[in-house]
């Protein structure tokens, strides 16, 4: 959605409030929102940050997403996979961590997308009622559960429905029962919910206007069932080092030519992504 990178980003070390294994080898870590040089920039609902544990054996910060954003914390849902996120879940309340961000561009809504005259709407659309007037459906897979949740939090209650797939146990949608006008699970294993994939209970024809992020092989699916029907915003799921559009190291083919995941999104229309 964004041609640069306009938010201003914070560099700091931080303390841990809370870190906890909310479901198998998935950590909800939170911490301060003050780092010990200053206070951190807010960031808006899809972007993330580059986080390193304090000390560390690895070079580079890993990109998580922010789960949600308050007054004086941050909340990350992260996946434990290889030694750097190993690290970040084996810190506890008390210890430190490195911290970069918020980088990257958003999710906008509704209303805004039609202020922006972006799709699915015009140059010409007014953005009054776009909330409710459109049926919008957002879709979260694994971990990419976190920015879409925390993105859906924003939204005006009953204005959409949620969808969120996993391998086994559901994590990160706290409120959302309350908030979507429906909430559809589903596990691989049938532990929750329905049994089966994203594919099982989402159906593209039934709305107009879809955001996801998940695992590269459901924003595949996702991009072909939406071709013909809804407009689809998909965030990236993507390997990072430097998180500052410099590396090249998280360049995607798009319609437009190559982009960096990192700068120019997280957050693409997934028309135009080439996978």
């Amino acid at each position: 959605m964004c041609a640069h990178d306009p938010y201003p980003r914070s560099y700091g070390t931080v303390r841990v409030r809370e870190n906890a294994e909310i479901a198998p080898s998935v950590y909800r870590l939170v911490t301060a929102k003050e780092s010990l040089t200053g206070p951190i920039a807010d960031p808006v609902p899809g972007q993330f940050f580059m986080l390193r544990a304090r000390p560390s054996g690895v070079l580079l910060g890993r990109p998580i997403s922010v789960y949600t954003s308050q007054s004086d914390s941050l909340t990350f849902l992260i996946l434990k996979k290889g030694a750097g996120t190993a690290e970040l879940c084996a810190l506890r309340a008390g210890d430190s961590l490195d911290l970069v961000g918020p980088i990257g561009n958003r999710f906008l809504s509704p209303a805004e997308l039609a202020r922006e005259g972006l799709p699915p709407f015009g140059p010409d659309t007014p953005a009054e009622g776009t909330d409710h007037a459109l049926r919008v459906a957002l879709v979260g897979g694994g971990i990419g559960i976190a920015p879409v949740a925390g993105f859906a939090l924003t939204l005006p209650e009953k204005s959409f429905d949620f969808f969120a797939s996993f391998r086994s146990t559901p994590y990160g949608l706290d409120g959302l029962a309350e908030r979507a006008r429906q909430l559809h699970v589903t596990t691989e294993d049938g532990s929750a919910g329905v049994k089966g994939m994203a594919s099982a209970v989402f159906q593209p024809s039934a709305y107009d206007l879809v955001y996801a992020c998940g695992p590269t092989a459901m924003l595949v699916w996702l991009r072909s069932a939406c071709l013909n029907g809804p407009t689809a915003w998909i965030s990236l799921e993507q390997r990072m080092a430097c998180g500052a559009g410099a590396c090249l190291g998280c360049t995607i083919r798009t319609t437009a030519g190559n982009r960096r995941c990192c700068v120019d999104g997280p957050v693409f229309l997934a028309s135009e992504v080439l996978f």
